[in-house]
């Protein structure tokens, strides 16, 4: 038993050094990073498959860089023989990390009908015309199998009339109903409000960048998957089959 239990010391304390001989070499890449590119917020560093190549992402972007910090890559780094894309790998796993962190209580759910095959995030604004495209679509979606977040997102920002329509709809006893008076009417007055999920809609905005939105509708889907505009409720449920945008 004592001996057991010694190597099961010695075991961790190896792994600890090796953990303690790895940790500095991104540590000073990081410091070297941030003092040549003030104001860089780095997310995560590590290594990658290629040798002296580290793997940096910052604020929903992702670059490669030397062990010195000198020269950067940005692009997509791929693994040829398994034809997989190893950036968009790390960049779906931070996006669903991202969608997990926001509040459920500015999001609006529009659940499957049976069993749930996938699930989408879409930041929509009433005064999108492609988002209400998009809206009308949900009703088929769902009878696919696929349950819709709406993560309420006002292009213009939250302090103008569109945001204040999201704080009506966030606040709302029936969200979904005054969701859909905007969707008919966006240049209807509003005078905002204020709650829990309204003060919400600022945690979706700064996430919105992160995640790779360029326009509205943007999607990401259950795994990772991101991307802007519409697409009719057959082709989006292709996407969400095959994984491939």
């Amino acid at each position: 038993m004592k001996y057991k239990k010694v190597a099961a010391l010695v075991a961790l304390t190896i792994g600890f050094a090796c953990s303690a001989i790895a940790n500095p070499t991104l540590e000073k890449l990081e410091k070297t990073l941030t003092k040549t590119m003030p104001g860089l917020n780095i997310d995560s560093i590590k290594t990658t498959p290629m040798q002296g190549i580290y793997e940096v992402v910052s604020g929903g972007d992702v670059a490669y860089v030397s062990a010195d910090g000198v020269h950067m890559i940005q692009g997509t780094l791929y693994n040829v023989p398994e034809r997989k894309n190893l950036s968009e790998a790390t960049l779906g796993g931070m996006r669903q990390k991202l969608m997990t962190s926001v509040d459920s209580s500015a999001l609006l759910v529009y659940p499957a009908k049976g069993k749930a095959l996938h699930t989408i995030t879409v930041f929509t604004d009433p005064s999108c015309g492609y988002c209400k495209q998009l809206h009308k679509e949900v009703d088929k979606l769902n009878e696919m199998g696929v349950t819709v977040k709406y993560a309420l997102y006002a292009r213009s920002g939250n302090r103008n009339l569109t945001g204040r329509q999201l704080q009506e709809v966030a606040c709302s006893k029936d969200a979904k109903r005054e969701l859909e008076r905007f969707f008919n009417s966006p240049s209807q007055a509003s005078d905002g409000a204020d709650c829990k999920g309204a003060h919400a809609l600022d945690q979706i905005a700064s996430i919105a960048p992160k995640v790779g939105l360029e326009g509205t509708p943007h999607i990401v889907t259950d795994s990772g998957l991101s991307f802007s505009g519409y697409r009719p409720a057959a082709d989006l449920f292709k996407v969400l089959e095959t994984g491939v945008k």
